[in-house]
């Protein structure tokens, strides 16, 4: 059984790494001539991050490098949605797995005490980080000058 579960492991690694290389052998690499006569050179075609030696020789990269556009508000705000995302249905999950562990207690005590526990903490959790979330809401619309939040 050891064998055949190193043996997995090691096809599963090898399939890893050679799986980019068959992924990547068809990808458009933008390196040559395009269609108006000008050498590209660069990863993908004109406009998504290649970059072009012109008629003079020189080399420009276009005006696109791929980052977005956004303003640094406009990222961190999409971070942190997506923390208080990830953090909401950690706690959902949390108190999922601990209702499954009360039901599945049969009259045990400490397993249903632990239950109990688990979703105390689970319930304190979403508390906390939803009360941090608001606060932080509430210190942004007072140093905006904003009458609500």
């Amino acid at each position: 059984m050891k064998n055949k579960t190193k043996n997995f492991f090691w096809v599963a690694s090898i399939l890893a790494m050679v799986s980019p290389v068959v992924a990547f052998g068809a990808l458009d690499w933008g390196i040559g001539l395009d269609s108006s006569g000008n050498w590209t050179a660069g990863v993908g075609s004109e406009g998504s991050g290649a970059g072009s030696f012109g008629s003079n020789g020189g080399f420009a990269l276009p005006g696109s490098f791929g980052l977005p556009s956004g303003s640094i508000l406009g990222i961190i705000q999409n971070l942190l949605f997506w923390l208080l995302t990830i953090f909401g249905l950690a706690g959902i999950i949390g108190f999922v797995i601990s209702g499954i562990m009360y039901l599945v207690a049969a009259g045990d005590s400490g397993l249903i005490d632990r239950a109990k526990e688990g979703m105390k903490y689970s319930i304190i959790g979403i508390i906390v980080g939803l009360s941090g979330f608001i606060v932080l809401q509430a210190i942004n619309a007072w140093l905006a000058g904003s009458k609500t939040f």
